[in-house]
């Protein structure tokens, strides 16, 4: 194939699975038809056979670019290669989650509060073809802050910790129907949300390292 094809091909993917996103995000999977999808997005029906090999194929394509939208695969690996020290890390990556989930009319976070609140066999493919593969990269960065061996379960409660709070904002963010106390947390400045965000798990996760080389 041709890379000017290729390059036609990946643009009409892209189309669609931008079109996909917010309707489904909207009205959810099931009462998305691919006939709006396709009209939404100026290509043929056939093209959603053609690029994802039908709905299911799409409904993963939405899922996986969905997550990518906060916890970019590439980004989280060379975040994790990178030389900063592991504090510098976890700073940054926090600072890059937390400015995602704050933004507003994005229809990332609420196809993901479909999935989780009525989950599918799709969040469990999700999980087992992209999901594992970002959390093996988060525990790598959060065992070295807490100075753990990445394989030791010690290190799974210091992931569910730092990143729990995090993954509330989807729920609690501007674009969810949040209650008010969770709402007020999401309006607080960006900055100032960061920066507690930061001190919370870093000094979390300095109490364990420091209990680590006592015992």
């Amino acid at each position: 194939m041709s890379r000017s094809r290729r390059s036609d091909g990946d643009l009409t993917k892209t189309k669609i699975i931008e079109a996909a996103g917010p309707l489904i995000a909207q009205y959810g999977f099931a009462k998305t038809a691919n006939k709006t999808i396709a009209k939404v997005a100026n290509v043929d029906l056939a093209a959603i056979n053609y690029h994802f090999d039908g709905r299911d194929g799409l409904y993963q394509a939405v899922l996986m670019e969905a997550h990518a939208h906060y916890l970019d695969e590439q980004y989280l690996l060379e975040l994790v290669e990178s030389t900063y020290s592991p504090e510098e890390k976890l700073s940054l990556l926090l600072e890059t989650l937390l400015h995602k989930l704050t933004e507003k009319d994005v229809w990332h976070g609420k196809v993901f509060i479909r999935e989780l609140f009525s989950p599918s066999e799709h969040l469990l493919s999700f999980i087992e073809l992209t999901g594992m593969r970002k959390f093996f990269l988060i525990r790598k960065l959060i065992s070295q802050v807490a100075n753990l061996d990445e394989n030791d379960p010690a290190v799974l409660p210091c992931i569910l910790s730092v990143m729990t709070p995090c993954m509330m904002l989807i729920i609690a963010g501007p674009n969810a129907q949040a209650p008010e106390p969770l709402k007020n947390i999401a309006q607080m400045p960006l900055h100032d949300l960061v920066e507690h965000f930061k001190k919370f798990s870093l000094a979390g996760l300095k109490a364990i390292s420091q209990s680590n080389l006592k015992n």
